[in-house]
């Protein structure tokens, strides 16, 4: 067989390579990979190798790290959140988030339905994780409430670009970000389910527990957001700045 056909035959393996990476993450067969390339597996492993071989050249071609490490809904939220970073929440397109995964946008439909479905995706891969679950809780309300605090100052010093777009383009996208985000995973009614049961349980004064997050959160997003970013001071270290904060809410809220 020429050189020129042996190429031909790669080139058509590899295409048929990356049409199935896009289409089932990297799950497929070489049996699937021969008839979508029209060419038998002997054919394949004699001329390119295995599978792994294959995806490691594929990933190579296509500047990519180890497709075997990153499946591609994966790939497409991570480059929605580069993106989001850089335009805004509502800045760019499915074909731009699809170009920057270094996918076809039919993939990025095929995985999340629509623009609605990824952003609802994207908030539930990228929110903070809070430790308000069975056995993260202590009893200690200071302890508990400083780790919650830490919490929310790590997850937002880490997503200081996210955070900061989304407040400068609240007006264009609020009612539609609040609404896909589910009721159990916004922050703000978390943390007020939490002072809630802390007043029920008379470790706080009873008031408004909505308005007591939103004043929490205030604190959190000025020492976390606000001041390193238009002050210009480093980002705070997040269990100190979280007990700082912690005492000066809970001396106003500790009953007598």
């Amino acid at each position: 067989m020429s050189s020129q056909s042996n190429l031909a035959i790669e080139q058509k393996v590899m295409e048929a390579a990356r049409l199935l990476v896009e289409e089932t993450a990297v799950s497929f067969t070489m049996d699937q990979l021969a008839a979508k390339a029209g060419v038998s597996r002997a054919t394949i492993y004699r001329q390119l190798g295995g599978k792994k071989a294959i995806l490691k050249r594929l990933a190579d071609k296509h500047g990519l790290d180890d497709l075997e490490q990153q499946d591609v809904p994966s790939r497409i939220l991570q480059a929605a959140r580069t993106l989001f970073a850089q335009q805004g929440m509502m800045g760019p397109s499915m074909e731009q988030i699809a170009k920057e995964a270094n996918v076809g946008v039919a993939s990025v439909y095929r995985h999340f339905g629509d623009r609605t479905g990824l952003l609802l995706r994207f908030f539930q891969a990228y929110q903070p994780a809070l430790p308000l679950n069975a056995g993260e809780v202590t009893g200690d309300l200071a302890k508990d409430l400083a780790q919650l605090v830490a919490a929310l100052i790590k997850f937002i010093v880490e997503n200081q670009d996210i955070v900061q777009h989304s407040f400068s383009n609240a007006l264009e996208w609020r009612d539609e970000m609040i609404g896909l985000r589910p009721f159990h995973q916004r922050s703000l009614n978390r943390v007020a389910r939490f002072l809630q049961a802390q007043i029920d349980a008379g470790q706080l004064r009873p008031t408004d527990p909505q308005k007591a997050a939103a004043a929490l959160l205030g604190m959190i997003l000025s020492f976390s957001l606000v001041i390193p970013i238009y002050y210009k001071t480093p980002n705070p270290e997040p269990q100190e700045t979280a007990e700082f904060i912690t005492k000066l809410f809970l001396d106003g809220l500790k009953q007598p």
